[in-house]
C-alpha cells in the first residue's frame, strides 16, 4: 500500500510541475514601430490546462499592456490589461481560455545622447519546458551589443538580424533577465528606415538579363500589430463618441419638446403665442 501511495504521489509531482504550455516565444523590438520598446509574447496553452490563470511581471514603467487571443481564423478577444503594483512588482493577470495568445508590452527604451539600452526580465506564474526569448536589432543601431554571449543569430526574409536564446525548463517564478545597449546617431526607428529600403528596391531598374516571366518579390511589412491597438483605441473613441452623441441628442430633444409648448391650438390648430391664455381665431382656452 505504501508503494501505491508512493507512486501516486512521485505521479502527482511530476503532474503538478509540468508545463501548461507547448509553446512559449518571447520576441522583443526596441525602436521599430516607435521609440520604445515592443515585447511580444507568443504562446499556445495545452487544451487540458484551460482555462488558464496567468500572471507575468512586467516592467514597472510599462505604458500599456495588451492581450489578443484566438487567432486570426477565428474571433479574436482583444483586451488592455492592467498593471497591478504589489510589494514593488508590477504585473498583469488574466484568465486564458483560448489556446493560442499573444501580448504586447510597451514601456520606453533608456536614452543617453545616441546611446540607447534596454532590459526586460521574463517571470511567470507556470512552469515551461522551452522559452525563446527574441530579440531584434534596430536597423538603427550601430555597435549593437546582448547580454546572452550564447546567443543564436538568424535573419528574417527582410535581412533583419535577430538574436535567439533558449530556456529549457524553466521554472515557474524564476526571474530570468536579458539587456541590451546600442548607438542610434540618426534618432530613427527601424520601420522607416525599412519602409526607405524596399522603396528603393520596387522602383530599382530590373537587371538587364532578367526574365520578363520572373515574378518581382514582394516584401510584406509585419503592420497588423500597431494596426491592431489603433483598432483597440478607434472602438474606445468611437463608443465614447457613441454614449456622449445619445446624450446630447436626449437632451436636445427634452429642449425641443419644451420649446414646443403652446405652439398651437389644441382646437383649432392655429399658432399662438406661448404666453397667451386664449386662442385668438377660435376663442378655446389654451
Amino acid at each position: 500500500m505504501k508503494k501505491v501511495l508512493s507512486i501516486l504521489f512521485f505521479l502527482g509531482t511530476i503532474a503538478a510541475q509540468s508545463s501548461p504550455f507547448n509553446s512559449f516565444d518571447v520576441v522583443i523590438y526596441s525602436e521599430y514601430y516607435f521609440d520604445g520598446i515592443m515585447v511580444e509574447i507568443d504562446a499556445e496553452v495545452k487544451g487540458e490546462s484551460l482555462p488558464l490563470n496567468f500572471e507575468m511581471n512586467v516592467p514597472a514603467n510599462s505604458d500599456s499592456v495588451f492581450f489578443v487571443g484566438g487567432t486570426a481564423a477565428s474571433d479574436t478577444e482583444v483586451k488592455h490589461l492592467s498593471v497591478l503594483n504589489t510589494n514593488n512588482r508590477s504585473f498583469v493577470q488574466i484568465s486564458v481560455v483560448e489556446p493560442k495568445f499573444r501580448m504586447f508590452i510597451f514601456y520606453p527604451v533608456e536614452k543617453n545622447g545616441i546611446e540607447r539600452s534596454g532590459v526586460f526580465n521574463l517571470q511567470i506564474n507556470h512552469n515551461v519546458d522551452d522559452v525563446h526569448i527574441i530579440i531584434q536589432e534596430p536597423l538603427v543601431a550601430e555597435n549593437f551589443s546582448f547580454s546572452e554571449k550564447e546567443a543564436e543569430t538568424f535573419q528574417d526574409q527582410h535581412g533583419l538580424n535577430f538574436r535567439r536564446i533558449h530556456l529549457h525548463d524553466y521554472k515557474a517564478n524564476t526571474n530570468k533577465p536579458v539587456s541590451f545597449n546600442y548607438q542610434n546617431p540618426s534618432g530613427d526607428i527601424s520601420i522607416n528606415v525599412l519602409q526607405t529600403m524596399l522603396s528603393n528596391d520596387e522602383t530599382a531598374p530590373s537587371p538587364p538579363n532578367q526574365k520578363a516571366s520572373t515574378a518581382p518579390v514582394r516584401h510584406k511589412l509585419p503592420l497588423w500589430q500597431p494596426l491592431a491597438v489603433l483598432g483597440i483605441v478607434a472602438i474606445v473613441v468611437g463608443g465614447m463618441f457613441y454614449s456622449q452623441r445619445k446624450s446630447e441628442l436626449k437632451i436636445g430633444a427634452v429642449k425641443v419638446s419644451d420649446k414646443s409648448k403652446g405652439k398651437f391650438c389644441t382646437n383649432c390648430g392655429t399658432a399662438v403665442q406661448i404666453d397667451h391664455k386664449f386662442c385668438a381665431n377660435c376663442g378655446g382656452e389654451l
